[in-house]
C-alpha cells in the first residue's frame, strides 16, 4: 500500500506510525466522513450538515475512550465479567457525551437557528424526554467499530513484538555464528605459528606482526554490524600473507580484485571460512600442483565472492569436505540471515576443483 500522494509504503512504517495513522482514518472517517455524507443525504441546507458533523466531531473523547481503555481493560488483561459493569457504563458515558457536544453546538451562532432549536428539542440538558437521546442500535454499531479498530491496533503490536522477538533473536544467532568463526580462525593461524617457530623459521617474526594485525581488525573491527568492503580486504590479505609464509611459492595464492571497494559495506569476517576452508583442502595437503584462486568483484548494485582450489580424486565426488563442512555452513547459515532473498551460495566440484562462489544483492 502507497499513501496517496506520498510515495510512502505502508509496510516501511514503524508499528507506532502504523497504529497512528490507522487510528487518524479511523476517526476521520467515523466522525467527520460518515456524518457528511448522512447530512448530505438528509438535510436539504449544507449548513444544516456542518451542524451535525460537529456534533459528531465533538463524540471523539468517548470513542477514544472505549478503544483505548474499556476494550484494552477487558480483552488484554482478561477480565472479560468487567463487560459486564463497563458496557453499560460506556453507554451512559457515550449519551452524556452526545448531550454535551448538543449543548455546545446549541450555542453555537454560525450554526442555523432551526437546528440548534431541533437539537434544543431533544432536551440534552434534562431527561424529561428520553433517556437516551443516541439510538441503542447507533450506539451498538459505533461499539461494534471501535472494536474493530481495537482488533487492528492488536494485530498491529502482536506483529512488532513478533518482529521484535525475530529480530532479536536473528542478532543472537549472528553474534553466535561469529563467536563461531573467530575461535576457530586463531585456533589454525596459533598452529602454523607454533610449527614455524618449532623450525625456528626467521618468518616466524613476520607472521607474529601480521597476527597482531589481524586480532586488531577482529576484536574491534568485527565487533561492528557492517565494515567498508575495503577494511575487509585488506583484512584478507593480511591473513593470505600469513599463509604464503608457509610456502616456498608465493604464487600458490592469487587474490584479485575488480571494482572499487571503498564505500561498499559488508558483514565482518564473512569470508574467512571460505578462505580458511580452501587453504585447508588444497595447501594443507599433497596436492601436485596445487593452488587456491580468489576473486573478489564489486559494484555498486552487486558483489561477488568466488574461491577455487583443487582437490584430491579421493574427495572429487564430495560435494562438502567433512572436515570442512562447519566453516561453509556457518557461513551459508549467516548469508540466510543477513541477506535473505538477496543471496546465491553455490559449491560446485568436478575432478579436479572445488569451486564456492557467493553472490550478494547490495540494493
Amino acid at each position: 500500500m502507497v499513501l496517496w500522494g506520498m510515495g510512502i509504503h505502508f509496510s516501511s512504517l514503524s508499528y507506532k506510525q502504523k497504529a497512528l495513522l490507522t487510528e487518524a482514518l479511523y476517526l476521520f472517517v467515523v466522525c467527520i466522513l460518515i456524518p457528511l455524507f448522512i447530512g448530505l443525504q438528509i438535510f436539504d441546507k449544507f449548513s444544516w450538515t456542518i451542524g451535525l458533523v460537529i456534533v459528531t466531531a465533538f463524540s471523539l473523547p468517548s470513542i477514544i475512550l472505549f478503544y483505548r481503555w474499556v476494550l484494552p481493560v477487558i480483552f488484554d488483561k482478561k477480565r472479560y465479567w468487567l463487560s459486564l459493569i463497563l458496557f453499560p457504563a460506556y453507554i451512559v458515558i457515550y449519551e452524556l457525551n452526545e448531550r454535551l457536544a448538543a449543548i455546545a453546538v446549541i450555542h453555537m451562532p454560525f450554526i442555523p437557528a432551526q437546528y440548534r432549536h431541533n437539537l434544543q428539542m431533544a432536551s440534552p440538558t434534562t431527561f424529561s424526554g428520553h433517556w437516551l437521546n443516541q439510538t441503542v442500535s447507533y450506539t451498538c454499531l459505533m461499539l461494534l467499530a471501535n472494536t474493530s479498530l481495537y482488533v487492528v491496533l492488536r494485530l498491529f503490536k502482536n506483529q512488532h513484538k513478533l518482529y521484535t522477538l525475530e529480530n532479536d533473536k536473528l542478532k543472537l544467532e549472528l553474534t553466535h555464528l561469529k563467536l563461531q568463526v573467530q575461535p576457530h580462525f586463531f585456533f589454525n593461524t596459533l598452529n602454523n605459528l607454533y610449527s614455524l617457530s618449532v623450525q625456528g623459521s626467521p618468518k616466524t617474526s613476520p607472521m607474529i606482526a601480521d597476527l597482531s594485525a589481524i586480532m586488531r581488525y577482529v576484536l574491534y573491527e568485527s565487533q561492528q554490524e557492517q565494515v567498508l568492503l575495503q577494511k575487509e580486504v585488506d583484512f584478507m590479505k593480511s591473513y593470505i600473507e600469513l599463509e604464503r609464509i608457509r610456502h616456498d611459492n608465493p604464487e600458490i595464492i592469487d587474490f584479485a580484485i575488480q571494482g572499487d571497494t571503498s564505500h561498499i559495506l559488508i558483514e565482518p569476517l564473512l569470508f574467512l571460512p571460505l578462505i580458511e576452508n580452501a587453504f585447508k583442502h588444497s595447501l594443507a595437503k599433497d596436492i601436485p600442483g596445487k593452488y587456491v584462486k580468489v576473486v573478489l568483484a564489486a559494484d555498486d548494485d552487486e558483489l561477488i565472492f568466488q574461491i577455487t582450489n583443487p582437490v584430491l580424486q579421493s574427495q572429487s565426488t564430495v560435494v562438502v569436505p567433512e572436515t570442512g563442512g562447519i566453516g561453509l555452513k556457518n557461513v551459508k547459515k549467516r548469508i540466510e540471515l543477513l541477506y535473505p532473498g538477496r543471496h546465491q551460495f553455490d559449491i560446485s566440484t568436478d575432478e579436479e576443483t572445488f569451486t564456492v562462489t557467493l553472490t550478494i544483492k547490495l540494493k
